[in-house]
């Protein structure tokens, strides 16, 4: 089996190794090292019966493992995988549930993790380090930027395009065709009928920019 350490050790962590697990009730594939923190953390000595290890010795020990980025928010997780390429070469695994569906002519990236119940169908592309979270839907050739989050319940309708980094929360929905830019963040149950620019704030019901980052 492959050996594996989730980087990170909150909740959005905790789902990946439930995750990890899952995968490996269908078929052992993963041999779980544990989860690792920056030394600075202050966090349990344990997590799920599993140690968390402080500092960069259990990614950087040979053979090396398989990473996998527990963090939630897309700037952290971008920061922190940019952290990571620093102490060397490391190997991102696609992480996908046995109850998630992918369509063989769909794509997606390295780190991308695909959680139970999601749906990506033929044609969509889903970058690097995307978090695609419980019951996701993405049609036909959507495509999902590096970074991004697209949180419980999102449905991205067909030829929609999410920008790097950006963040969709609860539910969010969003028409046929619709372009969010990159590092938005759209609020829970929004529904994006009009495109939103980068940097772009909104939520409501059609969702409203509220502000826009420059």
């Amino acid at each position: 089996m492959k050996r594996l350490v989730i980087f990170g050790a909150g909740g959005h962590a905790r789902e990946i190794h439930q995750l990890v697990e899952d995968i490996n009730a269908a078929g052992p594939a993963w041999e779980m090292v544990g989860f690792v923190v920056d030394a600075a953390f202050h966090v349990d000595r344990s997590v799920h019966g599993l140690p968390v290890l402080c500092g960069t010795e259990a990614l950087i020990a040979k053979p090396r493992p398989y990473v996998s980025v527990g963090i939630g928010i897309p700037a952290a997780r971008r920061q922190a995988v940019g952290r990571l390429q620093s102490y060397g070469s490391a190997a991102y695994p696609c992480l996908v549930h046995p109850h998630a569906w992918v369509a063989n002519r769909a794509t997606i990236g390295e780190g991308t993790v695909v959680f139970a119940g999601s749906l990506i169908n033929c044609g969509a592309r889903v970058g690097c380090h995307v978090s695609v979270n419980l019951g996701v839907t993405i049609s036909h050739d959507c495509v999902v930027e590096d970074f991004a989050s697209l949180g419980p319940g999102v449905h991205l309708a067909g030829g929609v395009t999410i920008g790097a980094c950006s963040d969709l929360g609860t539910g969010v929905s969003v028409r046929p065709g619709i372009r969010i830019g990159a590092d938005c963040v759209v609020g829970a149950g929004a529904v994006v009928v009009a495109d939103l620019p980068a940097g772009a704030t909104a939520y409501g019901v059609p969702a409203r920019p509220v502000r826009v980052r420059r």
